[in-house]
């Protein structure tokens, strides 16, 4: 899919810290939408190299008694995200998918600071074995990203059983968060997406927006990802956080 004339103004604006933290790969973005009164949460974006987590905060208008984290990185990433989780009283952890640059501090976050962790059923064998069941990609571009993965998805991962193993349709009101969980399989078996307060849609690589706003360049079962991505589609005006990619609006993908 080719990119759309005009994209950038149709694209929400996340401005990127610079500095250090920018240059180690590791930096978080200015609050979407916080500075509308309307505005129940605040999310951030959490660049880890190419791979993006979501912090969703309270704001002014609804404080909330800490934090939620939207994905983990790579094992590597796990000292950056545990200072970052202690500052922002993270008290849960969502995962939109088992592969190991969206899981991979999940374990020791859990471990380290006693954070809960969510996730699809579906992809708890991947936890442990990231290569458990076969990717295939899409066109060209997704068969260079194939290519790329494989040397990540062929190394063990961590085996843990997170104390929310999700199936569609839950929610986290009882953590005192507007979340909605969407099962958005195909990517993977067990792809969730979480819907914040019906304006954001977390969507791991079930959608990306890397180089391009796309479908799944990489999944286990076509038919579902093109489903999930019509599910995402039919939901109407969300800001889009993608696995991969800046955030951007709703389309037909």
């Amino acid at each position: 899919m080719k990119p759309k004339p005009n994209q950038e103004q149709n694209t929400p604006s996340v401005v990127q810290d610079g500095g250090a933290a920018a240059a180690s790969g590791f930096s978080m973005g200015k609050s979407l939408f916080a500075d509308k009164p309307e505005s129940l949460y605040q999310v951030k974006r959490i660049r880890c190299g190419n791979v993006n987590c979501w912090l969703v905060s309270g704001s002014k208008a609804l404080p909330t008694n800490g934090s939620v984290l939207v994905d983990t990185g790579r094992k590597e990433d796990f000292p950056r995200l545990e200072q970052l989780c202690r500052e922002n009283r993270v008290k849960l952890i969502l995962l939109t998918h088992g592969h190991p640059d969206h899981a991979g501090s999940a374990a020791l976050l859990r471990q380290s600071l006693h954070i809960p962790v969510a996730m699809g059923k579906a992809d708890l064998p991947l936890l442990g074995h990231p290569a458990a069941r076969p990717l295939y990609g899409r066109g060209l571009m997704g068969k260079a990203l194939l290519a790329m993965s494989r040397k990540s998805l062929s190394q063990p991962g961590t085996d843990f059983t997170p104390e929310l193993l999700l199936e569609g349709g839950e929610d986290f009101y009882r953590y005192g968060f507007s979340i909605r969980v969407l099962a958005l399989p195909g990517h993977t078996a067990g792809s969730m997406g979480y819907e914040i307060n019906h304006r954001y849609l977390c969507t791991g690589d079930a959608v990306m927006n890397l180089p391009w706003p796309a479908p799944a360049l990489l999944f286990e079962e076509e038919e579902q990802a093109v489903a999930s991505t019509a599910k995402i589609a039919g939901l109407g005006k969300r800001v889009i956080l993608p696995g991969h990619g800046a955030a951007l609006w709703n389309r037909q993908w």
